[in-house]
């Protein structure tokens, strides 16, 4: 039988000892996290801003909330600039994909259903994550872009639990 170490427990246990990224060891969480109303008036494209998070943040889960927005709804989980950045999207798209929102959801991780967000860049600052050569150095806004028209009244509650990621 053999022990398969993560990186982690391997920096730990080499000598000399490596040190490892303080994200991803001994991690003091935070969370940021938004809610919004929409209704029938919300159309296709609309962005649904929820909260925001640096540039270095080291983005673990990220949860959606709903009611049941009854005949349709759907939308993309993303990242965008801030207004006072632009409000430009970086990736509308980078955590979710069309997410349906006709049926009540209770923190579902939508984190990795769009496959953009991959499992292997749970380590990672969003910088880094996003594929940026350096960290920006910006706040983040992460939001939802509508991709079906909603038919009908609720509540979309978004959050997120990240680390801070450094300098």
């Amino acid at each position: 039988m053999a022990d398969i170490d993560s990186t982690i427990i391997s920096n730990r246990a080499a000598s000399p000892r490596v040190a490892n990224d303080p994200w991803n060891d001994a991690q003091i969480k935070s969370t940021g996290a938004g809610s919004v109303e929409v209704s029938t008036a919300t159309d296709i494209a609309d962005e649904l801003r929820f909260f925001r998070v640096k540039s270095n943040a080291v983005i673990k889960q990220v949860l959606l909330s709903c009611d049941a927005v009854a005949v349709g709804g759907a939308i993309d989980i993303g990242v965008y600039r801030t207004d006072d950045d632009g409000g430009a999207v970086v990736d509308a798209d980078f955590f979710a994909s069309a997410q349906v929102v006709t049926a009540a959801l209770v923190d579902s991780n939508v984190a990795h259903e769009s496959a953009v967000y991959g499992i292997e860049d749970k380590n990672k600052p969003l910088w880094e994550a996003l594929g940026l050569s350096e960290d920006s150095q910006v706040w983040y806004d992460i939001a939802g872009t509508v991709t079906t028209d909603m038919g009908g009244a609720g509540t979309l509650m978004l959050e997120a639990t990240y680390v801070d990621g450094g300098a």
